[in-house]
Protein backbone atom coordinates (compact mmCIF):
# COMPACT_ATOMS: atom_id res chain seq x y z
CA UNK A 1 0.00 0.00 0.00
CA UNK A 2 0.84 3.29 -1.10
CA UNK A 3 2.81 5.17 2.11
CA UNK A 4 1.06 8.40 2.03
CA UNK A 5 -2.55 6.06 1.40
CA UNK A 6 -1.77 4.29 4.49
CA UNK A 7 -1.23 7.58 6.34
CA UNK A 8 -4.79 8.68 5.23
CA UNK A 9 -6.42 5.36 5.73
CA UNK A 10 -4.98 5.18 9.27
CA UNK A 11 -6.33 8.96 9.80
CA UNK A 12 -9.72 8.07 8.83
CA UNK A 13 -9.42 5.04 11.17
CA UNK A 14 -8.69 7.05 13.96
CA UNK A 15 -10.72 9.97 13.49
CA UNK A 16 -13.45 8.60 12.14
CA UNK A 17 -16.40 5.32 11.73
CA UNK A 18 -16.44 5.43 7.98
CA UNK A 19 -15.21 2.00 6.09
CA UNK A 20 -11.88 1.76 5.31
CA UNK A 21 -9.51 -0.82 3.75
CA UNK A 22 -8.14 -3.73 5.52
CA UNK A 23 -4.17 -2.48 6.77
CA UNK A 24 -2.57 -5.82 8.10
CA UNK A 25 -0.02 -3.52 10.26
CA UNK A 26 0.04 0.16 11.20
CA UNK A 27 3.18 1.15 12.46
CA UNK A 28 4.32 3.71 14.67
CA UNK A 29 5.69 5.92 11.58
CA UNK A 30 2.04 5.48 9.86
CA UNK A 31 0.29 7.25 12.72
CA UNK A 32 2.68 10.05 12.71
CA UNK A 33 2.76 10.34 8.92
CA UNK A 34 -1.10 10.29 9.26
CA UNK A 35 -1.05 13.82 11.44
CA UNK A 36 -0.41 15.46 8.54
CA UNK A 37 -3.88 14.03 6.87
CA UNK A 38 -6.03 15.05 9.97
CA UNK A 39 -6.96 18.20 7.50
CA UNK A 40 -7.87 15.99 4.68
CA UNK A 41 -10.19 13.59 6.66
CA UNK A 42 -11.58 16.98 8.30
CA UNK A 43 -12.18 17.39 3.87
CA UNK A 44 -13.64 14.32 3.13
CA UNK A 45 -16.09 14.64 6.54
CA UNK A 46 -17.10 18.20 5.21
CA UNK A 47 -18.09 17.02 2.02
CA UNK A 48 -20.15 14.27 3.67
CA UNK A 49 -21.97 16.82 5.32
CA UNK A 50 -22.49 18.87 2.67
CA UNK A 51 -24.19 16.05 0.13
CA UNK A 52 -26.18 15.22 2.89
CA UNK A 53 -27.19 18.75 3.50
CA UNK A 54 -27.72 20.06 -0.15
CA UNK A 55 -29.35 16.24 -1.46
CA UNK A 56 -32.02 17.06 1.79
CA UNK A 57 -32.98 20.50 1.10
CA UNK A 58 -35.24 20.05 -1.08
CA UNK A 59 -37.30 17.26 1.36
CA UNK A 60 -37.14 19.18 5.00
CA UNK A 61 -37.11 21.81 6.86
CA UNK A 62 -33.77 23.50 7.50
CA UNK A 63 -34.53 22.46 11.08
CA UNK A 64 -35.08 18.88 10.28
CA UNK A 65 -31.91 19.08 8.40
CA UNK A 66 -29.56 20.53 11.01
CA UNK A 67 -30.92 17.93 13.60
CA UNK A 68 -29.51 15.00 10.95
CA UNK A 69 -26.36 17.05 10.22
CA UNK A 70 -25.57 17.34 14.12
CA UNK A 71 -26.85 13.47 14.61
CA UNK A 72 -24.61 12.42 11.22
CA UNK A 73 -21.64 14.68 12.38
CA UNK A 74 -21.45 13.00 16.08
CA UNK A 75 -21.63 9.13 14.43
CA UNK A 76 -18.97 9.57 11.35
CA UNK A 77 -16.30 10.83 13.80
CA UNK A 78 -17.90 8.24 16.25
CA UNK A 79 -18.18 10.88 18.94
CA UNK A 80 -14.08 11.27 19.49
CA UNK A 81 -14.08 14.59 19.82
CA UNK A 82 -17.21 14.85 22.04
CA UNK A 83 -15.57 12.56 24.15
CA UNK A 84 -13.12 14.58 24.60
CA UNK A 85 -14.87 17.50 25.35
CA UNK A 86 -16.90 15.35 28.16
CA UNK A 87 -13.59 14.45 29.92
CA UNK A 88 -12.09 17.52 29.12
CA UNK A 89 -15.31 19.29 31.38
CA UNK A 90 -15.55 16.51 34.20
CA UNK A 91 -12.18 16.52 34.70
CA UNK A 92 -11.77 20.35 34.92
CA UNK A 93 -14.85 20.67 37.19
CA UNK A 94 -13.77 18.19 39.61
CA UNK A 95 -9.90 18.95 39.17
CA UNK A 96 -10.24 22.03 41.63
CA UNK A 97 -7.02 23.16 40.34
CA UNK A 98 -4.81 19.89 41.03
CA UNK A 99 -3.09 18.94 37.95
CA UNK A 100 -3.29 14.85 39.11
CA UNK A 101 -6.54 14.89 39.92
CA UNK A 102 -7.63 16.42 36.72
CA UNK A 103 -6.08 13.93 34.82
CA UNK A 104 -7.58 11.13 37.02
CA UNK A 105 -10.71 12.51 36.45
CA UNK A 106 -10.21 12.83 32.41
CA UNK A 107 -9.12 9.26 32.38
CA UNK A 108 -12.18 7.82 34.33
CA UNK A 109 -14.76 6.32 31.89
CA UNK A 110 -17.94 7.28 33.52
CA UNK A 111 -19.13 10.52 32.69
CA UNK A 112 -20.05 13.27 35.30
CA UNK A 113 -23.03 16.32 35.47
CA UNK A 114 -20.05 18.33 33.77
CA UNK A 115 -19.72 16.31 31.02
CA UNK A 116 -23.56 16.02 30.07
CA UNK A 117 -23.69 20.11 30.42
CA UNK A 118 -20.71 20.53 28.36
CA UNK A 119 -21.46 18.29 25.33
CA UNK A 120 -25.54 18.95 25.17
CA UNK A 121 -24.93 23.30 25.43
CA UNK A 122 -22.01 22.20 22.60
CA UNK A 123 -24.11 20.24 20.19
CA UNK A 124 -27.07 22.78 21.03
CA UNK A 125 -25.47 25.82 19.80
CA UNK A 126 -23.97 23.95 16.48
CA UNK A 127 -27.50 22.70 15.57
CA UNK A 128 -28.18 26.19 15.86
CA UNK A 129 -25.49 27.16 14.11
CA UNK A 130 -26.33 24.38 11.27
CA UNK A 131 -29.91 25.39 11.36
CA UNK A 132 -29.00 29.02 9.53
CA UNK A 133 -26.41 27.10 7.69
CA UNK A 134 -28.87 25.10 6.09
CA UNK A 135 -31.48 27.40 5.74
CA UNK A 136 -29.36 30.22 3.65
CA UNK A 137 -27.55 27.23 1.48
CA UNK A 138 -24.35 28.26 3.02
CA UNK A 139 -22.58 25.22 2.27
CA UNK A 140 -18.86 26.09 2.11
CA UNK A 141 -19.07 26.24 5.79
CA UNK A 142 -19.86 22.99 6.53
CA UNK A 143 -16.55 21.91 4.33
CA UNK A 144 -14.35 24.37 6.23
CA UNK A 145 -15.47 23.87 9.82
CA UNK A 146 -14.41 20.14 10.09
CA UNK A 147 -11.16 21.27 7.87
CA UNK A 148 -10.23 23.84 10.89
CA UNK A 149 -11.30 21.78 13.39
CA UNK A 150 -8.92 18.88 12.52
CA UNK A 151 -5.68 20.82 12.20
CA UNK A 152 -6.10 21.60 15.74
CA UNK A 153 -4.11 18.32 16.35
CA UNK A 154 -1.18 19.24 14.08
CA UNK A 155 -1.14 23.10 15.62
CA UNK A 156 -1.08 22.25 18.87
CA UNK A 157 1.33 19.07 18.71
CA UNK A 158 3.87 18.85 16.13
CA UNK A 159 7.22 20.72 17.68
CA UNK A 160 7.61 24.02 16.29
CA UNK A 161 4.53 25.20 15.50
CA UNK A 162 3.35 28.49 16.69
CA UNK A 163 0.99 27.06 19.30
CA UNK A 164 2.86 23.69 20.16
CA UNK A 165 2.00 22.38 23.54
CA UNK A 166 3.51 19.41 25.52
CA UNK A 167 2.29 16.46 25.36
CA UNK A 168 1.80 15.23 29.17
CA UNK A 169 0.30 11.83 28.74
CA UNK A 170 3.46 10.01 28.35
CA UNK A 171 1.27 6.50 27.15
CA UNK A 172 -1.64 8.05 25.99
CA UNK A 173 -3.02 7.00 22.68
CA UNK A 174 -1.61 9.62 20.74
CA UNK A 175 1.96 9.53 21.54
CA UNK A 176 2.70 7.75 18.86
CA UNK A 177 1.31 10.05 16.57
CA UNK A 178 3.54 13.25 17.86
CA UNK A 179 6.86 11.25 18.40
CA UNK A 180 6.52 10.12 14.45
CA UNK A 181 4.89 13.27 12.89
CA UNK A 182 6.95 14.89 9.95
CA UNK A 183 8.01 18.26 11.12
CA UNK A 184 6.15 20.07 8.49
CA UNK A 185 2.67 18.83 9.78
CA UNK A 186 1.66 22.29 10.95
CA UNK A 187 2.51 23.82 7.85
CA UNK A 188 0.58 22.16 6.10
CA UNK A 189 -2.31 22.45 8.65
CA UNK A 190 -2.30 26.38 8.34
CA UNK A 191 -1.98 26.03 4.29
CA UNK A 192 -5.21 24.07 4.91
CA UNK A 193 -6.55 27.08 7.04
CA UNK A 194 -6.02 29.61 4.41
CA UNK A 195 -6.62 27.23 1.29
CA UNK A 196 -9.87 26.17 2.47
CA UNK A 197 -11.06 29.28 3.54
CA UNK A 198 -10.58 30.66 0.25
CA UNK A 199 -14.52 28.59 -0.16
CA UNK A 200 -16.07 31.49 1.19
CA UNK A 201 -15.56 34.05 -1.60
CA UNK A 202 -15.04 36.83 0.55
CA UNK A 203 -11.35 37.73 1.60
CA UNK A 204 -13.26 39.72 5.21
CA UNK A 205 -15.01 36.78 6.03
CA UNK A 206 -11.79 34.21 5.09
CA UNK A 207 -10.16 36.22 7.89
CA UNK A 208 -12.47 36.73 10.48
CA UNK A 209 -13.11 32.87 10.24
CA UNK A 210 -9.12 32.07 10.28
CA UNK A 211 -8.80 35.07 13.16
CA UNK A 212 -11.94 33.96 15.40
CA UNK A 213 -10.21 30.12 14.79
CA UNK A 214 -6.44 30.73 16.00
CA UNK A 215 -8.12 33.76 19.26
CA UNK A 216 -10.30 30.41 19.99
CA UNK A 217 -7.32 28.04 20.17
CA UNK A 218 -4.91 30.85 21.78
CA UNK A 219 -7.76 30.90 24.34
CA UNK A 220 -7.89 27.28 25.12
CA UNK A 221 -4.04 26.55 24.79
CA UNK A 222 -3.75 29.22 27.72
CA UNK A 223 -6.25 27.13 30.05
CA UNK A 224 -4.43 23.91 29.18
CA UNK A 225 -1.01 25.20 30.02
CA UNK A 226 -2.45 27.05 33.17
CA UNK A 227 -4.66 24.00 34.40
CA UNK A 228 -2.17 21.19 33.37
CA UNK A 229 1.13 22.53 32.32
CA UNK A 230 0.24 21.46 28.31
CA UNK A 231 -2.33 19.42 26.16
CA UNK A 232 -3.82 16.03 26.07
CA UNK A 233 -6.09 14.23 23.23
CA UNK A 234 -9.17 14.71 25.12
CA UNK A 235 -8.65 18.62 25.71
CA UNK A 236 -7.50 18.42 21.98
CA UNK A 237 -10.39 16.77 20.81
CA UNK A 238 -12.55 19.70 23.27
CA UNK A 239 -10.81 22.43 21.28
CA UNK A 240 -11.74 20.51 17.96
CA UNK A 241 -15.43 20.49 18.64
CA UNK A 242 -15.50 24.54 20.38
CA UNK A 243 -13.61 25.69 16.97
CA UNK A 244 -15.80 23.99 14.65
CA UNK A 245 -18.90 25.46 16.21
CA UNK A 246 -17.00 28.79 16.41
CA UNK A 247 -16.81 28.30 12.63
CA UNK A 248 -19.46 27.71 11.81
CA UNK A 249 -21.22 30.38 13.91
CA UNK A 250 -18.88 33.07 12.19
CA UNK A 251 -19.80 31.94 8.57
CA UNK A 252 -23.49 32.03 9.57
CA UNK A 253 -23.09 35.68 11.03
CA UNK A 254 -20.78 37.18 8.17
CA UNK A 255 -22.41 35.69 5.49
CA UNK A 256 -25.98 36.33 6.39
CA UNK A 257 -24.74 39.83 6.35
CA UNK A 258 -23.33 39.39 3.35
CA UNK A 259 -26.28 37.90 1.35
Amino acid sequence: MNTWFKALVTACIFLTRLPMPLINSIEPKDEGRSLLCFPLVGLIIGLLLWVLAASLHALFSPLVIAALLTVFWAVVTGGLHLDGLADSADGWLGGLGDVERTLDIMHDPRCGSAALVAVICLLMTKFAALTIIVELQLWPALIIAPIIGRCVGPLLFVPGAFFSTPYIHPKGIAKNFIDHCPAAAHQFAVLAIIGCSVLLGDLSIAVAVIASSALTLYLLRRLMLKRLGGATGDTAGAATEIIEVVVLIVCGALMTSAI
